[in-house]
């Protein structure tokens, strides 16, 4: 009986969810509201992929490269340091790839 409860209260939740992201605004993120936020996200990101957090990347695939080659870190450690590099300069194409197949929401 509990589990029926927890269920229902899930799919409620699910539904409420859905239909909020269906009701709202693409453009509502770039309201004169949420300008702040924006750019200071820009801002995170700028650092994020700029020129220090190249150099940075560019260090940390170096030192973990020779650390695996030397047996001193397991391989798997340096291809998970290599995907979360791609990860985080590969974002943006990737956001880009999964946001254009939701068309234009207008």
């Amino acid at each position: 009986m509990r589990s029926d409860r927890v269920a229902n209260t899930l799919l409620v939740a699910a539904l409420v969810g859905i239909a909020i992201v269906a009701s709202s605004e693409s453009a509502f993120a770039t309201s004169a509201t949420f300008q702040p936020l924006n750019t200071a996200l820009t801002s995170v990101l700028q650092f994020m992929t700029g020129t220090f957090a190249t150099t940075a990347a560019t260090v940390a695939v170096a030192a973990v490269g020779f650390l695996a080659l030397t047996s001193r870190i397991p391989w798997s450690w340096a291809f998970a340091v290599v995907i979360g590099v791609a990860l985080i300069f590969g974002a943006s194409q990737i956001v880009q790839s999964l946001t254009s197949g939701m068309g234009s929401g207008g």
